[in-house]
């Protein structure tokens, strides 16, 4: 009997590590780098499948936003590839002394030329494809109009961003109209009406009053906050605190008064060949869909893929994560 017994538990024993091994068949990478440059000590957390050879850096919005804190939505990507999440300059959880004048797109273009190199050095067999967001869709571009960078990158998925601060804000404008006449909203309209958007005017428009108006008819009534599971996540698995997420907006003065106003990649978007994915929720007000749909044309020279997301808004990955995740991975494979 006791000679059964132990036949049994072996097997058993067997068993369990036969199904274990069927578990783990994706060895998981965690690794944190740190890039320092100009002032800025960056640091950037590679987590996920280290055998697919594969890297997806997300490059985050704001300015002044995080890449950890939005893990919690993106982390079904690291089954399929290695996510790299790096907190840009006076960002997250970046650190150092960093100079305002530092704050253009010149500079957060090389800090990104040197997160790439950074990462191939540490993966020399891995391929790298960009995921940019919001104003990460900026610095994407920057990048990848910028000398040979392309040719460091497989391809580029864009989340909601502009190309061009005038296209943007003039559709930001013609959104907000819109919507102002479907809710009879005569305060809104009246100040849309008085200010319209011009390439001309685009240095002097108040385009704050038109951005508060986007957001008070719902350009984008979507809050991280809202998410309980999301704020625990944040607030205990989480390299980001509080005091390091809302203490950098005041670095931005320059960039949003000056250096935002004058950018423009759209004639330069035509000398991308690598392919490129325009991901938009549709119900965005912050950076409208006619914006992605103006995107397509000027890439005629690379291979685009589209895919909307019908019940989003500025942040497709929050609203529906499953779909998001999925079109990521449809992409890098």
């Amino acid at each position: 009997m006791k000679t059964i017994y132990i036949l049994l538990s072996f097997c058993l024993l067997l068993s369990l590590l036969a199904c274990g091994d069927r578990d783990v068949v994706k060895p998981t990478e965690q690794t944190t780098l740190f890039l320092r440059n100009k002032g800025a000590d960056m640091p950037i957390w590679i987590s996920g499948n280290s055998q697919s050879n594969k890297i997806v850096l997300f490059v985050h919005g704001g300015p002044g936003d995080c890449a950890m804190c939005y893990r919690y939505y993106l982390k079904g990507i690291e089954k399929d590839a290695m996510v790299a999440y790096w907190d840009q300059r006076v960002a997250g959880s970046s650190s150092g002394k960093v100079s305002e004048s530092t704050l253009r797109y010149t500079q957060f273009g090389e800090d990104m030329e040197l997160v790439v190199k950074l990462l191939k050095k540490q993966y020399p067999q891995a391929k790298i494809y960009l995921l940019g967001h919001s104003f990460g869709v900026e610095l994407v571009w920057q990048f990848l109009t910028t000398g040979n960078n392309q040719q460091q990158v497989s391809g580029a998925m864009v989340v909601n961003g502009m190309y061009s601060y005038y296209n943007w804000l003039y559709n930001v404008r013609e959104w907000a109209l819109r919507e102002a006449r479907l809710k009879k909203n005569t305060e809104a309209e009246t100040y849309l009406l008085a200010n319209p958007v011009t390439p001309e005017n685009t240095a002097t428009i108040d385009w704050e009053g038109i951005y508060r108006w986007m957001y008070e008819l719902d350009g984008n009534p979507v809050s991280l906050f809202d998410n309980n599971k999301y704020v625990i996540n944040y607030a205990f698995n989480s390299p980001n605190t509080a005091l390091a997420q809302f203490t950098h907006g005041k670095a931005y003065m320059y960039y949003g008064e000056v250096d935002s106003r004058t950018f423009e990649k759209g004639p330069l978007l035509k000398n991308i060949h690598i392919p490129v994915a325009l991901f938009w929720g549709v119900k965005d007000g912050v950076v409208p869909m006619e914006v992605g749909r103006a995107t397509k044309p000027l890439l005629t020279n690379a291979r685009v893929t589209e895919v909307d997301f019908a019940d989003s808004w500025h942040e497709p990955f929050v609203t529906e994560t499953d779909k998001f995740t999925q079109a990521v991975k449809s992409f890098v494979r």
